[in-house]
């Protein structure tokens, strides 16, 4: 029998028969409890992340509420009582010697403006020792306020010599001070405001400078945790509904109850995180811009009223420097309200009126005037607010309309211009003056309720968040576990 020899195989054929099995991918090569153990890791992992990520987020922020609310906050503020303190300490050591020893009426004489002026010293110091506490031992902080306090003392020397010199007087009519007074009180209202003043403006700038960089650390801080915790609980959630379907495909089941509600559990922490980290974030924001700025641009217009109140009483004492103080009254007057440029002491009054009559009779309410006032009235935000301010606005026209029949009297009658000056009755300027203070400080204390109410309600929202999101962790971790080890046992 003859063999038959195998039909010739050509070398593409010979490489077919040669040519190993393809690899098949990673997951696929290993086995399913092996693939379990893997995904159940991740899911954990991915759960610890997002958990951490979310509390200690939760934390930072809220202690950027503490911070600004418990310490930046008071700090600024006492830098802008000291401002207010300093002005109305020169104006009331002006109405003990523009008194005189004579009692013009009640409340009006040596006694009472020196008390007020004792008062404002005790004030003044004490702002200033808790500027130092802040400030520390060294910086730039503690220099300026340490310029401060020099120059504050420099300033009470000078104005214990004044008053020394005014108590040793008698027997003179009001207004009518010897020449050598004059030039007394001219050096120590110098001393504050070319070298008290301007030190106190730095030590509360820099403060102010501080607080307006940690608001916007902190609410940059805030916004950010926004996006970090929707990005790790996305990835949460991305790594648990793939184990579901890997699962579901892999064992031919339905849906696996345990990553179902650990699912769940995620997607309701992160869009509730990320919502109540949306929401401190506004809270912060509403606490500095909304509430805040109106509390520093109405202290401002505080201590700037009192001290153009003063120059009233400077004109009295110092009559060779009049026309230097009613250039200084010009300028706070414009300062507090500005209508516009060009104004002058005598086109003031006017300019103001159209001002304001736009904006009471104008359904929109026009703020077409400038200054601390023009601040606050374009930042009106919480109830109850617009009232006050614009009571603050009808109240300071008419303490400038007063400043008007003060320079009329003082031409004719010192001694009744000096009452009407003084005197804090309604129909008087001072009176006038203590109603547009009231105003203000009623605008200053609904902004600061804000602020405060604000403050608190944004770290309370997040006081939940420091510990919330690690208990949903160890909580869907569990359903995780639970969820899979029956699948695991089938294994074994």
């Amino acid at each position: 029998m003859t063999a038959v020899a195998p039909p010739p195989t050509s070398p593409d054929a010979s490489r077919q028969l040669s040519a190993p099995e393809p690899r098949r991918p990673f997951w696929k090569r290993r086995t399913t409890p092996w693939l379990l153990k893997a995904f159940t890791a991740t899911a954990i992992a991915v759960s610890v992340l997002f958990a951490v990520l979310a509390a200690l987020s939760a934390a930072n922020v809220r202690s950027g509420f503490t911070t600004i609310g418990a310490t930046e906050e008071p700090q600024v503020s006492a830098g802008n009582d000291l401002i207010y303190a300093l002005n109305d300490m020169d104006a009331n050591l002006a109405n003990i010697l523009m008194v005189g020893d004579k009692n013009l009426g009640p409340g009006v004489d040596r006694a009472a403006f020196t008390k007020l002026f004792e008062a404002d010293r005790s004030e003044a110091d004490h702002d200033l020792q808790m500027a130092a506490l802040h400030a520390g031992a060294g910086g730039a902080g503690a220099q300026q306020v340490g310029q401060a306090l020099d120059a504050l003392g420099s300033y009470e020397a000078a104005a214990a010599q004044v008053i020394y010199v005014e108590t040793t007087a008698a027997n003179r009519a009001a207004g009518e001070l010897p020449q050598s007074e004059s030039t007394q009180y001219a050096k120590a209202t110098d001393l504050m405001r070319d070298s008290v003043l301007p030190a106190a403006h730095a030590v509360a700038d820099t403060n102010g400078a501080a607080l307006e960089s940690s608001y916007q650390n902190r609410r940059g801080l805030a916004q950010q945790a926004v996006w970090w915790i929707v990005a790790t609980g996305v990835l949460a959630l991305g790594v648990f509904v793939g184990f579901e379907l890997w699962l579901t495909r892999r064992t031919r089941r339905t849906l696996n109850p345990g990553l179902v509600g650990a699912t769940v559990l995620t997607a309701v922490v992160m869009v509730w995180g990320a919502v109540s980290m949306g929401s401190a974030s506004e809270h912060l924001r509403a606490a500095k811009k909304d509430a805040y700025d109106s509390v520093a641009a109405l202290s401002a217009a505080k201590a700037e009223g009192t001290d153009a109140n003063a120059d009233e009483s400077r004109i009295v004492v110092d009559p060779s420097r009049a026309a230097q103080y009613q250039a200084s009254f010009l300028a706070k007057s414009r300062a507090l309200l500005d209508p516009g440029p060009n104004v002058t002491l005598d086109t003031y009054d006017a300019a103001v009126r159209a001002d304001l009559d736009a904006y009471f009779n104008e359904p929109s309410h026009p703020v077409n005037f400038g200054g601390y006032l023009g601040t606050e009235m374009k930042n009106i935000t919480f109830p109850g607010e617009r009232a006050a301010a614009e009571q603050m606005l009808r109240t300071y026209q008419t303490y400038e309309l007063d400043d008007r029949v003060f320079r009329q009297k003082l031409a004719t009658d010192l001694s009744g211009a000096i009452l009407f000056d003084t005197s804090p009755a309604a129909s008087d300027s001072d009176g006038a003056f203590v109603a547009y203070a009231a105003a203000v400080q009623k605008t200053i204390d609904i902004n600061a309720a804000a602020f405060t109410s604000n403050v608190n309600a944004g770290a309370d929202e997040l006081g939940l968040w420091e510990w919330l999101p690690i208990v949903a962790c160890l909580v869907a971790v569990g359903l995780a576990v639970t969820g899979v080890r029956p699948r695991l046992t089938e294994y074994r």
